[in-house]
């Protein structure tokens, strides 16, 4: 469909009259905060408010929500605590508003995910891939087992590194982590709906846009960026603040129940349960209570802002 005519759709039906705070919760998570993310997001621009209508209208979603980055080169290696939180909150919402989400990660990440997900969903629906990829065709076949059981309807990625143009996942230095990484892209499989939250070129989601900006604006982007695509992309400049609006969008959209996620102290609890299993801040590699290298006070600060701006 033609942009304009897809733009014409949308203004005769009644879900403009949401596009404009959704907006406004998508520029808040793009805030730059030193890999381009407020750049990047203008190439996808109408994807959160796409990516929320599809599982907050109609029927209930369903969700494998797919996360974990492990830092092997820290001195206590262990997963980063940007993405757990995020997609422990999407989980969250879904069963609020009467869907389901399972958490999807690795061996590697198992940890810090497993402490993420702790009281705040089912302990079975923390699902582990193996560390042998001699095991994962097998798994793969559990997977799409559990898929058509339950129905489940929609692949979301946080923070997951895919591969990039040689094949390879690499980190943010343009390091090779595939050794500590399973291929949880090949979730794209499936045939699902498909959701990719990221922040910085090399997570599974990032191959829905032209590679350009992003070796343009990231460092080593020529080398990390991702190839896979998703239907839809939400670029943050973390990807918790990426998961949290898509939450946000979804309580715009007339979704009170999922009022708990907008305070401050529940994110702070999630990532306090992260950096007691021994997750670490991506940027610093310390395991402290941050995310990205950002101040406690800078990251909650956008994390309060998308939440007003959601209630309102």
């Amino acid at each position: 469909m033609h942009r304009s005519e897809a733009w014409k759709r949308l203004r005769h039906s009644g879900d403009w009259r949401w596009y404009r705070r959704v907006a406004r919760i998508r520029d808040l998570a793009a805030h730059d905060v030193g890999r381009g993310s407020e750049t990047l997001m203008t190439f996808s621009r109408a994807d959160l408010f796409r990516a929320a209508r599809a599982l907050a209208t109609g029927r209930t979603s369903r969700a494998l929500v797919v996360t974990g980055f492990y830092i092997p080169a820290a001195s206590e290696p262990a997963a980063e605590s940007d993405g757990p939180v995020g997609a422990v909150e999407i989980c969250a919402a879904l069963r609020a508003m009467g869907g389901d989400g399972w958490m999807v990660t690795d061996h590697w990440c198992r940890p810090v995910v497993s402490a993420a997900a702790k009281d705040a969903i089912p302990e079975d629906h923390v699902l582990i891939a193996p560390r042998d990829e001699g095991d994962f065709d097998s798994w793969m076949g559990s997977l799409r087992g559990l898929v058509r059981d339950h129905a489940i309807d929609t692949v979301i990625y946080i923070e997951r590194v895919g591969p990039s143009r040689d094949g390879e996942p690499k980190n943010m230095r343009g390091m090779n982590i595939r050794q500590w990484t399973a291929p949880l892209s090949r979730l794209t499989e499936l045939g699902l709906h498909t959701i990719g939250v990221g922040d910085g070129g090399n997570e599974i989601g990032m191959g829905r846009i032209d590679p350009l900006p992003i070796e343009a604006v990231v460092d080593h982007g020529v080398q990390i960026v991702c190839t896979v695509p998703t239907r839809e992309l939400i670029i943050a400049g973390t990807s918790n603040w990426g998961g949290h609006a898509l939450v946000c969008a979804m309580r715009a959209m007339g979704h009170d129940e999922l009022d708990p996620f907008l305070d401050e102290a529940w994110h702070r609890d999630v990532l306090g349960a992260i950096v007691d299993a021994g997750g670490l801040d991506g940027v610093t590699l310390r395991n402290t209570p941050t995310v990205d290298g950002l101040s406690e006070d800078d990251y909650y600060a956008t994390v309060r802002a998308m939440s007003v701006a959601a209630a309102r």
